[in-house]
């Protein structure tokens, strides 16, 4: 009897800053991704996907281009990471991939990307915070080597989060 060889997974879509021609489809992306995420209330969703529309996506690639990343499949958008500097480390805001394109190793896939930019920003780490029962956002953080500093309780819209660190050496460390 004879073993077929294991299949090759599908490649993580190709990652890069997002281009301007691209920003409504990603405003779209980020509200079909946050919209129905049950760990938010609803003010909390109103006032990020306001933050987040095109306009202030148009922004945030304006002022510094590589705080929108985006995965694409082909010309499809099927992915995104946005974060921020904040003196001297990276404020990450969001990251999601599209439904039908979990399981591909794209969030993964965007987080090593934006290691990839803390140099080139002047940043020595990343921030960002989770909701505590983002379990799927909470295995891609500590798969990435995220390490989780402190749970803030009723924090940002009376909710519970995680707040999270990384440094791009893995030393913990600058």
């Amino acid at each position: 009897m004879t073993t077929q060889p294991a299949p090759t997974p599908e490649p993580p879509a190709n990652i890069g800053p997002a281009a301007a021609h691209e920003i409504d489809a990603l405003a779209a992306l980020m509200r079909a991704v946050i919209e129905p995420l049950g760990y938010y209330n609803a003010r909390a969703k109103r006032a990020e996907l306001m933050k987040y529309d095109a306009d202030g996506l148009r922004t945030l690639t304006a002022d510094d281009p590589a705080a929108v990343l985006v995965a694409r499949d082909g010309a499809r958008l099927v992915g995104f990471c946005v974060s921020r500097y904040d003196d001297a480390t990276v404020w990450l805001s969001w990251f999601g991939t599209a439904s039908d394109a979990r399981g591909r190793g794209i969030g993964a896939a965007l987080l090593a990307a934006l290691g990839r930019t803390i140099p080139g920003r002047g940043a020595h780490k990343v921030w960002c915070d989770s909701r505590v029962e983002n379990v799927e956002s909470k295995a891609v953080l500590e798969r990435a080597g995220f390490v989780r500093v402190a749970t803030l309780t009723n924090h940002w819209f009376g909710q519970d989060f995680y707040l999270w660190e990384w440094y791009p050496n893995g030393t913990g460390a600058v």
